[in-house]
């Protein structure tokens, strides 16, 4: 037995049961020698989900505030159920949260690229324009500070990305990754040394504690009743289309070039959020390719599989319908012919298979606004 339990992690996982309105907790344990799941209900007392290999879950999918996509329901992982677990895994692991200061969408790729090298995963994400208000709660330890009074012109009324990023020692590890608060001093190959240009301009704020990251996460990303009021996502709804980079190309450090060949493309990104569709929410999306597209169970699964990031996408040319330009930048959903056709195109570039092809784009000029529409109103809800 003993050497059977130094090969299973095992955690505390709560679900809310909608049905019943309460929270139910498990042990869930996780066998890294054949990536198996097994989940316990605590109260009562018995196996809920036997030992199953759950696609796209794998032991870097733990870490305390994760929430795991398992067989219909969304699991939210809380603690640690021994301490064998938390001493063999996580007692170094982090959360943190960064802003990505107004810079074009392809520095923004970029500094997401970045992280992801230096072992900072994006964990939670998204757009949103700042108030005076938001200034103010996120540079509180700053009121006093000279160069105050420019990062408020600078920031209010602007669009930032606020990311929660997750790593060993995240906080350290984040503040180290963007160098000194000045570009000029920052050390070379450090990201406002890369792409800052003063003091104000630096690319990139980022909490100074554990203690600063926990209270900044709470305020950039409220809970469902404050969604609306503070923070809102930024989706203009008018000539745009729906982009998503899809779970396995978040998990495999694809996001970054995305935003880069957005840009590139001749594309902006008006609204973005990083959201974990139910596989129901995901069925729902995907049915008109029921019945048409063999990939259909696979496309579902892939999307339910872990965090995907969805933009709102709008041309940077006027006169362009965006959803026809940018499903040509976009490419053929196999990427194998993409790159024989087509490799310029972000399938090409970034996808695996006819599944796992990075990218979902609408395909139809009119299912632009609809496809928005559901992942920035009714998704959000």
């Amino acid at each position: 037995m003993e050497g059977a339990y130094r090969d299973k992690y095992s955690f505390i996982g709560e679900w809310y049961d909608n049905q019943a309105s309460l929270v139910r907790r498990f042990n869930v344990f996780y066998y890294p020698t054949d990536d198996t799941l097994e989940m316990f209900d605590l109260k009562n007392r018995k196996t809920f989900v036997r030992r199953v290999k759950v696609n796209g879950i794998t032991l870097d999918s733990f870490y305390i505030g994760c929430t795991l996509y398992i067989l219909g329901r969304l699991i939210k992982i809380v603690d640690f159920a021994c301490e064998d677990t938390k001493n063999k895994l996580h007692k170094d692991m982090q959360v943190t949260f960064a802003m990505i200061k107004p810079i074009p969408t392809k520095i923004a790729g970029k500094i997401l690229t970045h992280f992801h090298e230096h072992g900072l995963r994006v964990t939670r994400m998204k757009k949103a324009r700042l108030t005076a208000d938001d200034v103010n709660f996120l540079y509180r330890k700053m009121l006093t500070d000279p160069t105050f009074p420019f990062l408020m012109e600078y920031l209010t009324g602007n669009l930032v990305y606020g990311l929660e990023l997750v790593g060993k020692d995240a906080v350290s590890v984040c503040i180290k990754t963007l160098g000194d608060g000045d570009p000029l001093k920052a050390a070379p190959e450090t990201i406002r040394a890369l792409y800052g240009t003063d003091p104000v301009r630096n690319c990139v704020y980022a909490a100074g504690t554990q203690d600063d990251a926990t209270q900044d996460l709470e305020y950039f990303f409220p809970p469902p009743p404050l969604r609306s009021t503070r923070l809102r996502l930024t989706a203009t709804l008018s000539n745009c289309t729906l982009c998503i980079v899809k779970p396995h190309a978040i998990r495999e450090g694809k996001l970054g070039a995305a935003l880069e060949s957005i840009d590139e493309g001749g594309f902006e990104v008006t609204a973005l959020n990083m959201f974990i569709v139910e596989n129901i929410n995901a069925a729902e999306f995907y049915e008109v390719y029921k019945g048409i597209v063999p990939e259909y169970k696979g496309m579902v699964e892939e999307l339910s599989s872990g965090p995907c990031v969805a933009m709102e996408i709008v041309s940077k040319d006027k006169t362009q319908n965006t959803a026809v330009e940018f499903r040509k930048l976009v490419g053929p959903s196999d990427p194998e012919i993409a790159r024989l056709l087509r490799p310029h195109t972000l399938r090409a570039k970034l996808g695996n298979t006819k599944v796992q092809n990075a990218i979902h784009c609408s395909d139809l000029a009119e299912d632009g606004l609809l496809e928005v529409e559901y992942f920035f109103k009714i998704l959000d809800l």
